[in-house]
């Protein structure tokens, strides 16, 4: 079954996790570039040291960077572990999303498409999939590009 976010991701998929870390008393530290992931004998996490010189604590860490970069900041004492090290055949695509407006509707059809294109992957009438942007008389067609 396929679906969509109703809304905007930063709006309705990172403000609400914001907010739950929050509620229960984490502290996030957004746009902190870091440089290093410090890890004990054991591979245990001890701190990060971020682009700045800082060293950061914690009793959790939560990173969210593209795999290229998890790559690279990677201990060499985790590249071997099941848990990583299949990092190494991974590779990161850019994606761009383009949205369209038309004055009048498209399609009736409700249905996100997948195409054969090396570059268009998907492509949907939001005005039709998507609750957010319902409407009767145009379309918005969401078109995306890997």
């Amino acid at each position: 079954k396929m679906a969509f976010l109703d809304g905007s991701p930063p709006e309705r998929l990172c403000q609400p996790m914001v907010d739950y870390f929050v509620r229960e008393e984490g502290e996030l530290k957004m746009n902190s570039r870091i440089r290093r992931i410090i890890v004990d004998a054991e591979g245990a996490v001890t701190s990060l040291t971020l682009a700045d010189g800082s060293d950061v604590t914690g009793d959790v860490y939560i990173s969210a960077v593209p795999v290229d970069v998890m790559k690279l900041l990677l201990p060499e004492q985790w590249k071997e572990l099941p848990e990583f090290c299949k990092l190494k055949e991974l590779e990161g695509v850019p994606v761009i999303n383009v949205h369209i407006w038309f004055d009048r509707k498209l399609t009736t059809v409700d249905a996100l498409l997948f195409s054969r294109s090396k570059l268009l992957s998907v492509y949907a009438d939001m005005s039709r999939t998507c609750r957010g942007f319902r409407d009767e008389d145009r379309s918005m067609l969401e078109l995306v590009f890997a």
